[in-house]
C-alpha cells in the first residue's frame, strides 16, 4: 500500500475525508495524529498520549524543529532551515507566545520553552520521535525495515562532511582541519551522564537506533526489532546492534594531506558505499549495522547481548572460547553461515567516525579504552567463606568499583598470567561492588561472586575486560562512564561499545608474510567478502580472498608509531603503511610485526588492558598466528560478514 502524507494544523484534518494510506502530520504538535489504513482510520496519538509522551521526554521543542524541517521540507537543507531568519517553524519554538507553547503550558507539563536544552535530553527526544515515526509508517503498512528506509530517505540531503588529515612529512600533529559541511561542528564526548556536546545529532547521517539483528541464509541482514518495541531485548541469545543510514564515503590523496568525506549521498567527493551498506547481491541497502557490544558466549555460542563476559580463549572454566581468526569460522557459523567476527569495516566504520567527528587520527586523546588497568595483587589476609580480597589501601586504590575482576587460589604457582584457570578459579571475571577501608592500612575489594569462597596468601585478584554493555549508562553516542582518557573504561562511539580491554579479532582478514621488495618479510593483507567461504587454507586464502592494494609495513619485533594509513576504499580497510611517528604524533597508535619470514598472521585491533599509548583504534598487533587465542583476545558478531560488489551505473 502507498503512503502520502498530509501536513498541516491538526484543526484542519477531517478524519473522514482522509484517503487510504494517508498519513496525517500535525505541523502545530509535530506528531503523527491520524494514519488512514486499508479498513479503517487510525488515531494514532490521542490527546492523552500526546500529554504522556510530554511527560517522558524533556523538552519536546528541540526535537519538534528538527522532525518538522525533515518532514516539513521534503529535500530542503535541514541546515538551511534551522539557519535561515524568520523560519516560521523555528520562530515557533523560540518564540514564548507561539501557539505549540500556548499549548503546552495550558496542559500544565513541565516542558521547557526554548532550543538551549541540554544535549543529553536533545538526544533523547530526537530518538524519542524518530521511533514515533517509524511506528506510525509500519502500522500503515510494512514492516521496520520498510520504516527505517523511509526515516533515513526523509533525512538525506547531500551534505559532505570533511576532515583533512595533514600528511607526517607536511605536518607531525594528528589534528586535521574539519570543511565543507563539517566546517565548525562541535562534538565532546560524553562522561558518565554528563552529554556532551554533539553537534552531529541534528543530522539522520548520523542517527543511530539500538537492535536486534540477524543475518539470513543468503548473507542478507535484517533489523528484527528497535529498542523499545514488543520483542526487542538487550538480553540473552539475541544479537544487539545499532543501526544506521547507509552511507558513502570517499578518500582523496593530495600532495600534504588527505581528506576523508563522509556523506548521506553519492557525491563527487564520496564516491564509494561503505562496505556495509552493499548487499550480498550487490544492490544498496538504506541501512547498516554494527554489533553494539563484543561477543559474550551462551551455551556454547557467541552473542552481541548484555552483561556477557567478552568470549575468550583463557582457560577458566567458564571461558576457553575459540576467539582467533581460524576458531571463529565454526564458532561464528553456529549461528549461521554467514555470520562472522568482527569484519574490517565494521573496524573502519569506527575509525571513519572519529576521524570525521573529531578531526583527529589520535583517537586516544579523544578516548582511550581499557588500555591502562592492568593490576594484580595477592591477598593479605586469609578468610574463610567470604566474598572480598583484603589489599593495602594504597593496592585497593589501583580498582574501580564497577569493573571486573577475576580472583584465584594460585597455590605453589608463580605464573600470574590470566591465561591459566587457577588465576579464575575463586571467581570468574565478577563486578566489583565496593572497597572499604577494614582498618588503618588495609582495604577489602568486595565482588559480586556467585558464592562464597576462602582465601589464602597465594590468593591473588586481577582486574579483567569490562563486560558488554558498560557503556549503555553513557549519554549520548560517544563517551565512557568515567574519564575518557585515563585508560580506565570502555568507550562507545556511535553507540558502538569499543576498547573493552583486549585486542579484537578480525574474522575476515588474514596477513601472510612473504618476502618483500626491500628484503624484509612483509605482509599481505586478504580480506574475505563472503563468510561462508571463510578458510583456514592459505590456498585457498589467496585463491578466493582479495588481496589489498597495500602491505602492513614491517617492524622488526618492535613497537613502532604508525606514521601513514593507506585505504583500500574497495575492502574498506585502512592498512598502516609507514611508521616512525610518537604516542601523540602521526596516528599515535602502535604497529608490531615480528621477524618471521613465512606463516599467517590474525589482525589484532586497539589493545589490551596493559597496552598504553601504543592502543588505539589504528593500533595493530601483528605477530599471533591466525589460531592463536588467549584471555586478551575477543571478537564481535558481526552482521557483514558477506557483502557484495557494487558496480555504479554507467
Amino acid at each position: 500500500m502507498a503512503i502520502t502524507m498530509r501536513i498541516g494544523l491538526e484543526k484542519d484534518f477531517i478524519p473522514e475525508r482522509m484517503s487510504v494510506g494517508e498519513l496525517a502530520i500535525s505541523t502545530d504538535t509535530g506528531l503523527m495524529r491520524y494514519c488512514h489504513g486499508p479498513n479503517k482510520i487510525k488515531l494514532i496519538a490521542t490527546d492523552e498520549d500526546i500529554a504522556e509522551m510530554r511527560k517522558m521526554v524533556s523538552d519536546f521543542d528541540l526535537t519538534v524543529q528538527q522532525a518538522l524541517a525533515d518532514i516539513g521540507n521534503l529535500g530542503q537543507s535541514q541546515t538551511e532551515r534551522v539557519n535561515t531568519a524568520g523560519n516560521t517553524q523555528t520562530q515557533r519554538v523560540n518564540t514564548a507566545g507561539d501557539t505549540q507553547a500556548s499549548r503546552v503550558r495550558a496542559e500544565g507539563t513541565t516542558q521547557v520553552q526554548n532550543v538551549q536544552a541540554t544535549a543529553a535530553e536533545a538526544a533523547e527526544n530526537i530518538e524519542t520521535i524518530g521511533k514515533a515515526q517509524i511506528n506510525a509508517i509500519k502500522e500503515a503498512g510494512g514492516g521496520v525495515e520498510q520504516a527505517l528506509s523511509n526515516y533515513f530517505a526523509l533525512r538525506r540531503n547531500g551534505l559532505v562532511f570533511t576532515t583533512k588529515i595533514y600528511k607526517y612529512a607536511t605536518s607531525t600533529s594528528p589534528v586535521g582541519v574539519k570543511m565543507n559541511a563539517n566546517e565548525n561542528m562541535v562534538c565532546e564526548p560524553s562522561v558518565g551522564r554528563a552529554k556532551g556536546r554533539d553537534d552531529y545529532e541534528q543530522y539522520g547521517l548520523f542517527h543511530h537506533f539500538t537492535c536486534n539483528f540477524s543475518v539470513d541464509e543468503n548473507g542478507f541482514n535484517h533489523v528484527d526489532a528497535l529498542e523499545g518495541q514488543t520483542g526487542f531485548t538487550k538480553y540473552g541469545k539475541v544479537q544487539v546492534g545499532e543501526v544506521t543510514m547507509s552511507a558513502w564515503f570517499g578518500i582523496e590523496d593530495t600532495a600534504e594531506a588527505v581528506l576523508y568525506h563522509y556523506s548521506d549521498s553519492q557525491t563527487e567527493l564520496t564516491p564509494h558505499p561503505m562496505k556495509e551498506s552493499i548487499n550480498p547481491d550487490g544492490t544498496l541497502s538504506p541501512f547498516m549495522i554494527h554489533a553494539k557490544y563484543a561477543a559474550g558466549d551462551i551455551d556454547g555460542m557467541p552473542y552481541s547481548s548484555k552483561g556477557l563476559a567478552p568470549a575468550n580463549g583463557c582457560q577458566a572454566a567458564q571461558a576457553k572460547n575459540p576467539i582467533s581468526y581460524t576458531g571463529m569460522i565454526a564458532y561464528m557459523h553456529k549461528l549461521g553461515g554467514h555470520y562472522c567476527g568482527t569484519t574490517s569495516w565494521d573496524l573502519f566504520y569506527r575509525q571513519l567516525m572519529m576521524i570525521i567527528k573529531y578531526a583527529t587520527t589520535h583517537s586516544q586523546s579523544i578516548m582511550a579504552g581499557c588500555t591502562s588497568y592492568s593490576a594484580q595483587h595477592m591477598n593479605l589476609v586469609a578468610e574463610t567463606g567470604v566474598t572480598r580480597v583484603i589489599l593495602t589501601k594504597s593496592q585497593a586504590a589501583s580498582y574501580v568499583v564497577g569493573s571486573y575482576v577475576s580472583i584465584g587460589e594460585m597455590g605453589e604457582a608463580t605464573n600470574n598470567d590470566r591465561y591459566y584457570a587457577y588465576m579464575h578459579n575463586l571467581a570468574y571475571s565478577v563486578k566489583i561492588l565496593k572497597i572499604e577501608d577494614v582498618d588503618d592500612v588495609n582495604a577489602a575489594i568486595y565482588v559480586d561472586a556467585p558464592e562464597a569462597f576462602d582465601t589464602t596468601l597465594t590468593t591473588c585478584i586481577s582486574t579483567m575486560p569490562w563486560h558488554s554493555g558498560s557503556t549503555d549508562e553513557v549519554a549520548g553516542s560517544d563517551g565512557s562512564l568515567g574519564n575518557n582518557t585515563r585508560g580506565i573504561y570502555a568507550f562507545k562511539i556511535q553507540g558502538i561499545e569499543t576498547g573493552v580491554g583486549a585486542y579484537e579479532v578480525l574474522g575476515n582478514v588474514v596477513m601472510d608474510i612473504v618476502a618483500g621488495a626491500d628484503g624484509n618479510p612483509a605482509r599481505d593483507v586478504y580480506v574475505c567478502q563472503d563468510a561462508s567461504t571463510l578458510s583456514s587454507n592459505i590456498a585457498t586464502v589467496r585463491t578466493s580472498y582479495r588481496k589489498a592494494k597495500a602491505q602492513v609495513a614491517y617492524t622488526a619485533a618492535n613497537w613502532r608509531y604508525i606514521s601513514e594509513e593507506t585505504t583500500d576504499t574497495d575492502l574498506g580497510i585502512m592498512i598502516p603503511t609507514g611508521t616512525g611517528a610518537g604516542s601523540t604524533t602521526g596516528f599515535a597508535d602502535g604497529l608490531y610485526t615480528d621477524t618471521e619470514t613465512s606463516g599467517q598472521r590474525e589482525w589484532l585491533a586497539l589493545g589490551v588492558l596493559s597496552s598504553g599509548a601504543v592502543a588505539g583504534l589504528w593500533g595493530l598487533f601483528a605477530y599471533a598466528g591466525w589460531s592463536y587465542a588467549y584471555w586478551h583476545l575477543v571478537s564481535g558478531v558481526s552482521p557483514n560478514g558477506t557483502r557484495g560488489e557494487w558496480q555504479a551505473a554507467a
